[in-house]
């Protein structure tokens, strides 16, 4: 079957941006947390600090296991109400928000893949992203800062559909919304377990963009890279486009 649509995973196979991955893994309460002392001139205790970190991320791991999303604003309350705090849902979201923005100067394309995105696109394949990602618009602003936004028919994250990337439900979503089927579709990322073996299950062709040496795995993606330098033709070529 001829290739229609490509997806692409977010955190470093688009985008390499750690600090705005580790307030999602890891940092997200304690920011918040620093953000509300700032506007009331208080400072956070470290017992407390280090407690938000510990609630924050065993709640990641569990969503991560099951695969059921909480986006960030639910997973700040949530983790806020353990630690005994009382915040609006207002002042949350607008804490979330800032924090999220003021990591974006250090979002900037992985080399090579806005050449290959726009590529993509004037072949006429249908794009978009699949992420992991608890605040959705951040991967927005990223690909506008990019300039590759309008390339993409759809931005799909965790956050918005309500399924983590261990769920092949993401992907199917976000096969729905292309209107594709997953015989025709392409998923690249950078992690073996979530974005080749889970778009796998669920049914589409993978390409593997194995950053590191050390990573060793029984490799069943199509394709396997080590650069996204040169990535269209490399697609093109191997998973083809006869219509």
């Amino acid at each position: 079957m001829p290739l229609t649509a490509v997806t692409f995973d977010f955190h470093n196979t688009l985008a390499e941006c750690d600090e705005w991955f580790q307030i999602e893994i890891r940092e997200l309460v304690p920011r918040f947390l620093d953000w509300l002392a700032a506007g009331n001139g208080s400072q956070i205790a470290n017992a407390e600090r280090v407690a938000a970190v510990t609630h924050y991320r065993a709640l990641r791991l569990e969503i991560m296991d099951h695969g059921e999303e909480r986006d960030a604003y639910d997973c700040t309350a949530d983790v806020l109400t353990l630690l005994g705090r009382n915040v609006d849902r207002a002042t949350i979201r607008t804490g979330v928000d800032e924090i999220m923005r003021q990591a974006l100067p250090g979002s900037n394309p992985v080399p090579g893949v806005v050449d290959a995105v726009q590529s993509l696109r004037r072949h006429g394949i249908r794009l978009a992203v699949v992420s992991s990602a608890v605040h959705h618009d951040f991967l927005e602003w990223s690909l506008a800062k990019f300039g590759i936004h309008a390339c993409f028919t759809h931005v799909v994250t965790s956050a918005s559909c309500g399924f983590y990337k261990s769920r092949t439900e993401i992907y199917e979503h976000t096969l729905d919304q292309l209107g594709v089927s997953a015989a025709e579709t392409v998923h690249i990322g950078d992690s073996y377990r979530f974005d080749v073996e889970t778009a796998t299950r669920a049914g589409m062709q993978t390409v593997w963009y194995s950053r590191s040496q050390d990573e060793h795995h029984e490799n069943g993606a199509g394709l396997t890279l080590s650069s996204l330098e040169g990535l269209a033709p490399l697609v093109l070529s191997r998973f083809g486009t006869e219509r």
